[in-house]
């Protein structure tokens, strides 16, 4: 049987499975199709459309990019996005990707530490039966167990432990104190680790601000300085926001524009919420003897957090490109690990 690691994020639906090429990230952007527009697409594809479209449990839907560019979407977050017709729809999207066929999986998923009392609400969108119908592909998929944990942990885990859970990869972070921040999408966590990787749950809490506000912000600031080129648009392309604001450039129409003083704009709040948690509720640089950083947002502000945070040993969970990845892959070696130690 195989696990699925999930991570659903509020800005990025991501998810690994073992094997080398078994991860998938796409924008958590969901979009419930008519039949008019679902045969559109099926037509227009020659029955083979891409698998962001796809009918879950019988009604059409399209997930991800594509979604995005249907316009306008609602993000649901905390307990009203653990249903089966909101939550299951990504996990059915993940399942085509991943497998190339049906059969029973194990899902362990991630939340974060702020919606802790939906895990079984979690679990419960999850468990059971799934049919997916994907250009002239049926599959039918059954989750059998669901387990969770929470979001900033995958981090930890996929810094400190090795690929198969058996041994420790940083021994100066388990020797010490951690704070792990992971700065999601409309929630920033926090999380502190005591020496031995043990979980701290002291400090484990959400601050309800994350990067989509920042995005937001963003695109109002960009709008106003760029009014000729963006005046005909509805809605920037989401990736190329996002771009814009790890490197203060936004790539379109084939240039590109300066926007360093908009993402200062935009992310100001953000950063001084960020601060304002990190000195009033993990107090400050002095108590940790490492910070671990994970999330999208991490890599898209890491270079203003680097002040903000005034530590001397600060990490990134992964590879900057990659860093949205972090907590699945730790979260892979996370169920490793309670494998070994038949916690499962």
């Amino acid at each position: 049987m195989t696990v699925l690691v999930l991570d659903a994020g509020n800005s990025i639906i991501k998810a690994k499975t073992p094997g080398r090429d078994g991860e998938v990230a796409f924008p958590h952007a969901l979009h419930l199709l008519t039949e008019a527009q679902y045969n559109e697409v099926q037509v227009r594809s020659h029955g083979n459309p891409p698998p962001t479209y796809f009918r879950f449990n019988g009604r059409p839907y399209v997930v991800g990019e594509d979604a995005e560019r249907f316009g306008e979407l609602t993000r649901r977050s905390g307990a009203a996005r653990y249903t089966k017709d909101y939550y299951g729809v990504f996990i059915a999207a993940m399942l085509i990707r991943l497998f190339r066929e049906g059969g029973d999986i194990e899902l362990f998923s991630s939340h974060p530490p702020g919606d802790l009392i939906y895990r079984e609400d979690l679990m419960q969108a999850a468990l059971g039966e799934i049919k997916v119908e994907a250009g002239e592909r049926e599959y039918r998929f059954r989750i059998v167990y669901a387990n969770t944990f929470e979001e900033p942990v995958g981090g930890l885990m996929n810094v400190m432990l090795s690929d198969d859970g058996r041994s420790y990869a940083h021994s100066e972070i388990n020797n010490g104190r951690t704070l792990v921040i992971d700065i999601g999408g409309h929630t920033t966590d926090w999380l502190a680790v005591n020496p031995g990787g043990e979980v701290d749950y002291s400090l484990a809490q959400s601050t309800p601000i994350g990067i989509q506000q920042a995005i937001q912000e963003f695109e109002r600031s960009f709008r106003a300085s760029y009014r000729d080129v963006t005046k005909e648009i509805t809605t920037l392309p989401p990736d190329r926001v996002r771009e814009a604001i790890r490197k203060g450039k936004f790539s379109g129409g084939g240039k590109q524009y300066p926007c360093e003083q908009e993402v200062n704009e935009a992310t100001s709040t953000l950063l001084n919420r960020i601060a304002d948690t990190y000195q009033n509720v993990a107090g400050g640089p002095l108590p940790w003897d490492s910070i671990i950083l994970t999330g999208g947002g991490s890599a898209m502000l890491h270079d203003r957090l680097l002040p903000v945070l005034r530590h001397e040993h600060i990490m990134l969970a992964d590879e900057a490109e990659s860093i949205h990845m972090a907590n699945v892959r730790g979260g892979l070696k996370l169920w490793r690990l309670y494998e070994i130690l038949k916690l499962l």
